[in-house]
């Protein structure tokens, strides 16, 4: 049975790192070895390195993850069966946690998806930072720019045409420049308290506030192409500084 940690301190912050063990486009991703490591133990590490949280949880309803987790020195959260599934909300996750843990509401909870392991240390600490200097009382979320500018997007017909979404921007330009920046969400670093969380229906919240992250450091793996490219900066990353250590 899965270790479950008791409730913190109300000022406490933790790291909450959901990873299932199914994974339909990418067969076991989180313990996909790369560069003799699993792609969970990056993100286990980089939050510990943080020196943000008093404890980094890994969730997951799996013993083998489990063990992962424990190996890299997080604790670890026993995610019931039925939430298990491709399914389910993150955030429906996070309030069963919660709600068992009852931690009080001012407790902050910093959401890192491990299928984002290219966020750095600075980026937690900054997203921490501008939760605190907002109150700790609104969602920060990270984000990234589009590559491309979705007033530009186009959709395929059914008889097989391309028409555009906005067919008013994509009339008036279709020159890059000429259309403001946008934004997504890149799932690299949530930070929120326990009292929003509880009553949130999806995992942003309102109005959070952002804090924007360069696109290469922002690369969410959802295909095997994704991991591809993960695994080359990764590998190349390591190898640089092995050069710089034997110089």
């Amino acid at each position: 049975m899965a270790t479950r940690e008791g409730s913190g301190a109300g000022t406490a912050v933790h790291a909450f790192i959901p990873a299932r063990r199914g994974s339909k486009r990418v067969r076991n991703k989180n313990l996909t070895l790369i560069n003799g490591k699993p792609l969970l133990a990056y993100t286990i590490e980089t939050a510990l390195r943080s020196g943000v949280f008093e404890r980094v949880i890994v969730n997951s309803e799996d013993d083998e993850i489990r063990g992962v987790a424990q190996q890299y020195g997080a604790a670890i959260y026993g995610r019931p069966p039925e939430l298990a599934s491709d399914t389910t909300y993150i955030i429906e996750i996070i309030q069963e946690m919660i709600r068992t843990l009852a931690w009080p509401d001012d407790t902050a909870l910093g959401v890192l998806f491990p299928t984002c392991p290219l966020r750095s240390t600075h980026d937690i600490q900054e997203a921490y930072r501008l939760f605190r200097a907002n109150g700790g009382a609104t969602p920060v979320v990270s984000v990234t720019s589009y590559e491309y500018p979705i007033q530009l997007a186009l959709t395929i017909t059914g008889d097989n045409r391309l028409e555009p979404v906005f067919p008013d921007d994509y009339r008036r330009s279709t020159r890059h420049n000429d259309h403001p920046r946008m934004y997504r969400a890149n799932f690299a670093i949530i930070f929120n308290n326990v009292g929003n969380l509880k009553a949130q229906e999806n995992l942003i919240g309102r109005r959070p506030i952002p804090y924007v992250m360069p696109q290469e450091r922002a690369v969410d793996i959802d295909d095997p192409h994704q991991m591809q490219v993960i695994k080359l900066i990764l590998e190349a990353s390591a190898s640089a500084v092995e050069d710089h250590a034997s110089a």
